[in-house]
């Protein structure tokens, strides 16, 4: 499955260099609050999380598509632990996607692996983690202000082991900075 995401985003880019015109160019650091969904939801908290985007242009300023290829970690804290127990779930996406400006306002989706992570501590100071890489996709929709960006994202990451699949609702804001 790695094999084939990573065969895919080469294509992406290599056929996005092939076919650029004069596109917008730029990074992206961002930050999100993320509402856990599903089976998260039931024992997560809503979690924090930072990101950094490339955007790529291929399309000219009066048409704006631009491929992205995202990196970020999001973690969610464990809800009803025993006393002086703890425990977060996390995940670092490794994303590559479509992004279309249509004026202010902004359609992105993404899709790549996710790496996902439970960890946790007991009262009794004995610690497990154990972590492992899903496939993952990205839809989201936002609004530019100046070089500021909001927007609200769903992301979802499955495994075959419910354990490690996280899915949330990302609130995020972002500063753009162009090349």
């Amino acid at each position: 499955m790695i094999k084939k995401i990573l065969l895919f985003t080469v294509s992406v880019f290599t056929f996005s260099m092939a076919n650029a015109q004069k596109g917008t160019n730029g990074i992206q650091i961002g930050a999100r609050a993320a509402i856990p969904t599903e089976k998260l939801n039931k024992i997560a908290n809503t979690g924090f999380g930072g990101s950094l985007k490339g955007m790529y242009g291929i399309g000219s300023k009066s048409s704006p598509h631009q491929v992205t290829l995202e990196a970020g970690y999001n973690r969610f804290s464990l809800k009803d632990l025993p006393a002086g127990a703890s425990g977060s779930y996390s995940a670092i996406p490794l994303y590559t996607g479509y992004r279309y400006l249509f004026g202010k306002v902004i359609f992105d989706t993404q899709v790549g692996f996710s790496i996902n992570r439970i960890a946790g501590e007991s009262a009794a100071g004995i610690k497990a983690s154990d972590s492992q890489t899903a496939f993952g996709w990205a839809a989201g929709v936002g609004y530019l202000i100046n070089k500021v960006e909001v927007g609200v994202k769903y992301h979802s990451s499955h495994s075959d082991n419910d354990t490690y699949s996280i899915k949330f609702v990302g609130f995020r804001v972002g500063y753009n900075f162009a090349l």
